[in-house]
């Protein structure tokens, strides 16, 4: 492979600057045991381990970053791999698995919001009211005043039996766009939809396009018009997907990170 003038100074650079950090000792010793010896032979081979083991570092620390000051510490391990696992098939343009290591980390929040004590009570208690919140010209103020209750938005329109049914067993026993649509309401709008559920359903749209994804993976089940219609605008515009889940995922864990 030819390298050009300009993307080497750029490794130097970059290589330089991880080498003065601190904490980077090491990485300055090892360079220095590969360019020590004089006889050793500075080949193609050697360059490209030396710029595929900086950008992984640089993927770690932004990695670490992203969730630096994520609340749930238990699962921040867990979400820091599989963000450095997204990054990584992101730039091996592997758009499935990027798909799923995306994923992971928005089942990994949702799945444990979902058991928050005090979402379910409020879920449990307040199943009839209604979600949305429409300004009311004569007080000045927005008011809970829809047919669309808290039920019907997690669950859709289904019937009432089988609402009572699924409230009424754990949680995390629900399909996942039921647990994200509820994470969605309680965290993300903070119980607070105002006007109507475009930007609700706007937000649900991309996350359930990003399940799908993941479900790449996992071919072979029967498909329903609906997955296929999804997977047929998917794979045609992976490279615009790269983009609109990288941004769901930072918006959705920004913004739940700060009800939490």
């Amino acid at each position: 492979m030819d390298y050009k003038k300009e993307s080497l100074i750029k490794l130097l650079k970059l290589v330089e600057e991880i080498s003065k950090q601190p904490g980077y000792e090491w990485f300055r010793n090892e360079l220095e045991l590969i360019f020590v010896n004089k006889s050793t032979n500075i080949n193609n081979s050697v360059i490209d381990d030396i710029y595929e083991y900086c950008i992984k570092l640089i993927i770690k620390d932004h990695a670490e970053k992203f969730y630096s000051d994520f609340k749930i510490s238990g699962i921040k391990e867990k979400l820091v791999n599989d963000f450095i696992r997204m990054e990584k098939f992101r730039r091996e343009d592997n758009f499935e698995d990027f798909c799923l290591a995306a994923y992971q980390q928005l089942e990994s929040i949702v799945n444990i919001l979902i058991t928050d004590p005090n979402l379910v009570e409020y879920i449990q208690n307040n199943k009839d009211f209604s979600a949305l919140l429409k300004y009311d010209s004569a007080t000045n103020s927005f008011i809970r005043k829809s047919s669309m209750t808290i039920s019907k938005l997690i669950f859709s329109q289904i019937d009432e039996a089988k609402i009572f049914g699924y409230l009424n067993q754990p949680f995390s026993n629900w399909f996942f766009t039921n647990k994200f649509k509820a994470v969605l309401f309680y965290y993300y709008f903070n119980k607070e939809i105002k006007t109507n559920t475009d930007q609700f359903n706007r937000i649900y749209k991309i996350g359930n396009f990003l399940y799908q994804g993941r479900n790449l993976n996992h071919r072979g089940a029967p498909q329903s018009q609906f997955q296929q219609d999804v997977i047929d605008d998917l794979l045609p515009n992976q490279h615009k997907y790269y983009f609109k889940f990288l941004g769901f995922l930072e918006d959705f864990i920004t913004t739940v990170n700060k009800h939490i």
